[in-house]
């Protein structure tokens, strides 16, 4: 939370505060000048005159409330904006390092809570916490000094239940809200997850028990997360009776205070209405922090969970003097071993591994052999827990990540494709690459086709469900041909795809310049020129 508070600016802070207590300010000086009116006008002057400061005073706090409430209201928006935008921002920069190791096991659904619902969440910290507490002080402490002028007493009363509102009311609604809070946030979370994975595997779903697993699952999630609301609409319940209830104190208790002086004379009438009136309109600087106290347990968990995301560790780091990148591109394992996090055996025990410059290397071997965990220690994914691997003669661990990878292109099995067209999906691979060079590339890994019905400006889809799961990874693959890199980590290029296909892609990437190192399962495919490595024995 303190670094959620830090992004806020506090002078534009201090201006939502100021606008704010002057709103509230201007709406109890015109309840109380109209009270006034109303008294001087039923006493019936002999002349229009003496109301006219009256009348002026009405319409001038009328007009200005209005308007004040405009300009604080877009500076408080204005500020939580900034403020969320500036932690997305960081939280997106944390990320980034993390991708793809150290978030390797986390739901896609929770993730994305995390990322959008949980920061919108911290909003509430500006327009709901912060600003209102600031006008609570201000305008609560401004309306007891000038009611004082009229009545101490009153001023006394009305300070207590102001305190009453405005401290203890919130004070229990936020330690009553905090574990509804809580409890709604994971729940929201389970949901999200449970939701988009359905989603996602609906075809698999349908095919097998009809989503009723799935469904169970998600009906469990939703009946927690209707507790956690039910708790939470209760608590709300009961600090709207406060809010309601708490003013018609103050109104009673001015109405019998001031009264009592009108009576004995010693204050005049037209101050018993203005009096009463005006603190029922000082009750606006408090009427709303119960029920916005109740989410300040909601927020302060979604900014730990925010907080929590951010400072998972990296699987790797930059170093903190990186050498410059070297000319040549010859990958080389020695003696290298890798065991996953919480794996009871290495995925790849002392491997010797060279690639030359220009080599055409393809890795084979039963599933589990670690022949993807060579691709993710070339790529430096994962760094080995022991020997090393070096790019060009240097250690990949001497090397900046950024430098590192634009050396190389890498074309997973299932490729991430982006919800927009095929042109901005392949642009990933070269940025300033021109229409024909893209339709060539399309055409070398046979999507001709493709490029014919959808089109270079077509939309792909969500995960681009336009397209079947082999066109999928031939677009991951043209990316990968596309970029400027030296060399091109391939994890199944042909796994999809029919022999004649197969060998015509195989054929494209042995006559490639650049050096190759891929993954597959069909080494009968591979012809003299490629130098196959088994792997697991």
């Amino acid at each position: 939370m303190r670094e959620v508070l830090g992004l806020v600016r506090l002078p534009r802070a201090a201006l939502a505060v100021a606008l704010g207590s002057l709103t509230v300010l201007c709406g109890a000086a015109l309840l109380a000048t109209s009270g006034a009116l109303i008294t001087g006008a039923a006493q019936r002057p002999t002349t229009l005159l003496t109301l006219m400061p009256l009348i002026t005073g009405v319409r001038l706090f009328g007009v200005s409330r209005a308007a004040v409430r405009y300009a604080e209201r877009l500076v408080t928006h204005d500020v939580t904006l900034r403020m969320v935008a500036g932690v997305r921002a960081r939280l997106l920069e944390r990320l980034t390092p993390l991708a793809p190791a150290a978030l390797t096991g986390a739901r896609g659904g929770e993730l994305l809570s995390r990322v959008r619902a949980d920061v919108d969440e911290l909003q509430g910290v500006v327009a709901r916490l912060l600003v209102p507490a600031g006008v609570a002080v201000v305008a609560g402490g401004v309306a007891v000094t000038l009611t004082a002028l009229v009545s101490p007493a009153t001023a006394a009363v009305l300070a207590g239940l102001l305190l009453l509102l405005g401290v203890a009311v919130p004070a229990a609604a936020a330690r009553l809200g905090r574990r509804a809070a809580v409890a709604a946030a994971r729940a929201d979370s389970d949901v999200a997850a449970d939701t988009l994975d359905l989603v996602r595997g609906l075809a698999d779903h349908l095919s097998g028990d009809g989503g009723a697993t799935a469904l169970r699952g998600l009906d469990a999630h939703l009946a927690r997360q209707e507790d956690a609301e039910r708790a939470a609409a209760r608590l709300a319940a009961l600090t709207t009776a406060c809010r309601e209830g708490v003013p018609g104190l103050g109104l009673v208790a001015a109405l019998w205070l001031v009264g009592q002086d009108v009576a004995g004379g010693t204050t005049s009438p037209l101050l018993l209405a203005a009096c009463a009136l005006g603190v029922l309109g000082a009750f606006e600087a408090v009427g709303g922090l119960g029920a916005a106290w109740s989410t300040a347990g909601g927020i302060r968990a979604a900014a730990g969970r925010v907080r929590a995301l951010g400072e998972l560790p990296p699987a790797v780091t930059d170093p903190d003097s990186p050498l410059p990148l070297p000319p040549g591109s010859a990958l080389r394992l020695e003696g290298v071993t890798l065991t996953y996090p919480g794996s009871a055996r290495p995925a790849v025990a002392g491997l010797d591994l060279t690639v030359a410059d220009g080599a055409k290397v393809a890795l084979t071997g039963r599933s589990g052999a670690g022949k993807s965990s060579v691709l993710a220690l070339a790529l430096r994914s994962y760094d080995p827990d022991a020997g090393r691997v070096t790019l060009g003669g240097a250690d990949l661990r001497r090397l900046s990540l950024a430098g590192l990878r634009s050396r190389l292109a890498w074309a997973p099995q299932e490729p991430q494709v982006l919800a927009g067209s095929l042109a901005a999906n392949l642009r990933l691979g070269r940025p300033g690459a021109s229409d024909d060079e893209l339709a060539a590339a399309l055409d070398e890994v046979g999507l001709g086709t493709v490029l014919g019905s959808v089109g270079l400006d077509g939309w792909l889809g969500d995960a681009g469900e336009r397209l079947s799961a082999g066109e999928r990874a031939r677009v991951g693959l043209a990316r990968a041909l596309l970029s400027p890199a030296d060399v091109l980590l391939l994890d199944e290029p042909t796994a999809h795809l029919d022999p004649d296909l197969s060998a015509r892609v195989l054929a494209l990437l042995a006559g490639d310049r650049r050096t190759v190192l891929l993954v597959t399962h069909d080494a009968a495919a591979l012809d003299e020129r490629w130098r196959v490595v088994p792997l697991g024995g």
